[in-house]
């Protein structure tokens, strides 16, 4: 039997290559495809159509450009001009492809021509990055929205101290772009000195509290102070490593307009204080002088003297709210009953007979603080209970004594209020509009309760009894006499 020649052995290297090639083509996990000189689709592989959602039949015989998006279409003509018109041998190009169910998919391309006789092929290879894309997108308007918005991102690792931020970290913060490295100390250390003492107390109290929303003040390079507030969560990551992820917001023009308000509330409740007194004493003595037996008289004195209690009360709560706001609360703490206490802030609301208040629990709890003040924020809560419970003639109080603290509670059995709103029920000037109902008040009441507990070194908040009402409560430390 006669050897092959040297012809047939080329051609069966040259099909043995030939299979290898098609074998490896086909399943290789890379989008892959072959166009002729005409830019036609002559063949793909299964990791293509995958991708694009086609079958090979409907994708073989086509245009590529029959499947690019248009508004990318024009780079990838002028590419494939140049290869095929110019003898270019290779290009790499992104390109943005329309799937068969309308979605867009981008794909780096790199195209490499080769000849098969006197054929000219182009062999392409299509990477997908439209997460990528995806991410780069949402990075940019990330990166758009904290630039116009003030704000800065930042990542701090609570274990070793290392910080990552974004771009406007710096700025807001007044450091220098020169300075390398950033850690915990560092944000720590941009701060004033109370503020600066407060972060780093949250930041040790992180592993029990995992989410912080802190205000604080800062000088700048400039000498300008600025008010900083960083909101932020700890989130574990892969390895277990706490991550404080949080945005930095510069909020000094909101605290500059919040200052402006305060002022003239300042000036304006002082300014109402004269008049109101000479009020007061006129009815005082339209009261004396009253003829005997004229009711209807002594009703319209009595209204009037009601109102002007509203407004007397309206008037000292901004008052109130605007020395808080300046640090200017000063507590004149004492021994005394917490039951004692509130029997006496809460006498009149027996005396009209319409509601009950009812006080249990530990009855013989006596801490150190200011009467008066914590007074003012159970009489606070009862006045709460009252108007967004109107129907419910019974409220408790409720004295806990916890060994190192006392907890007090004023329970009602009202509808309850929505969690969203509660979130929010002792920031400055918000109301919670019950079942849109309108009441008096401007949104202080719970505003000033929240800054006395705070001066006291307490908690404050609300629970909803499963559906049954509210409780609102503080807890006080039994502070040691000095």
């Amino acid at each position: 039997m006669e050897g092959a020649t040297p012809e047939e052995n080329d051609q069966a290297k040259y099909l043995e290559n030939e299979e290898r090639f098609r074998n490896i083509f086909l399943l290789t996990s890379a989008a892959t495809k072959i166009i002729d000189e005409n830019l036609v689709i002559v063949e793909v592989n299964d990791a293509l159509t995958e991708l694009m959602g086609y079958t090979r039949e409907e994708i073989c015989g086509k245009k590529i450009l029959e499947f690019a998006y248009k508004p990318y279409i024009q780079s990838w003509e002028n590419l494939q001009h140049e290869m095929w018109s110019h003898g270019k041998p290779f290009f790499k190009l992104d390109a943005c492809l329309k799937k068969k169910n309308g979605d867009l998919v981008w794909v780096h391309v790199t195209t490499i021509q080769y000849h098969q006789g006197n054929k000219k092929y182009a062999y392409s290879i299509l990477d997908d990055y439209t997460f990528m894309k995806s991410y780069q997108q949402s990075e940019k308007r990330l990166n758009m929205s904290l630039q116009y918005s003030r704000m800065a991102v930042l990542e701090l690792n609570m274990e070793d101290g290392q910080l990552v931020h974004s771009e406007g970290f710096n700025e807001i913060f007044g450091i220098h772009p020169s300075v390398p490295i950033l850690d915990m100390v560092m944000l720590i250390n941009c701060f004033m000195e109370e503020s600066a003492l407060e972060l780093s107390n949250l930041f040790r109290q992180m592993p029990d509290e995992n989410a912080i929303d802190f205000v604080g003040q800062v000088n700048t390079a400039s000498s300008r102070m600025k008010w900083i507030r960083l909101q932020g969560r700890i989130e574990p990551d892969e390895n277990h490593t706490k991550r404080l992820l949080g945005t930095v917001q510069d909020i000094s023009r909101e605290k500059q307009a919040d200052q402006y308000k305060d002022d003239f509330i300042s000036i304006a409740s002082h300014e109402l204080r004269t008049p109101i007194t000479i009020l007061s004493g006129t009815l005082q003595l339209l009261d004396r002088n009253k003829p005997d037996g004229d009711s209807k008289l002594s009703a319209l004195i009595e209204q009037a003297n009601k109102s002007l209690r509203k407004v007397t009360i309206l008037i000292e709560d901004l008052l109130n709210a605007s020395k808080m706001n300046e640090g200017q609360l000063h507590l004149n703490k004492q021994i005394f009953n917490i039951v004692e206490a509130v029997n006496e802030c809460c006498a009149h609301i027996n005396r009209e007979g319409i509601y009950q208040i009812m006080v249990e629990g530990d009855l013989e709890t006596a801490i150190y603080g200011d009467s008066d003040r914590i007074q003012q924020v159970i009489i606070n809560f009862v006045n709460n209970a009252i108007k967004y419970a109107p129907n419910e003639k019974i409220i408790r109080i409720r004295a806990i004594d916890q060994e190192d603290a006392v907890r007090i509670s004023v329970i009602d059995s009202g509808p309850g209020i929505d969690q969203e709103k509660a979130a929010h029920l002792f920031d400055r000037y918000y109301r919670v509009d019950a079942k849109g109902s309108q009441y008096s008040g401007l949104g202080l009441g719970l505003y000033i309760s929240a800054q006395i507990i705070k001066k006291h070194g307490g908690e404050i908040g609300v629970s909803n009894n499963n559906g049954a009402g509210s409780e609102f409560w503080f807890v006080l430390p039994k502070t040691v006499i000095p």
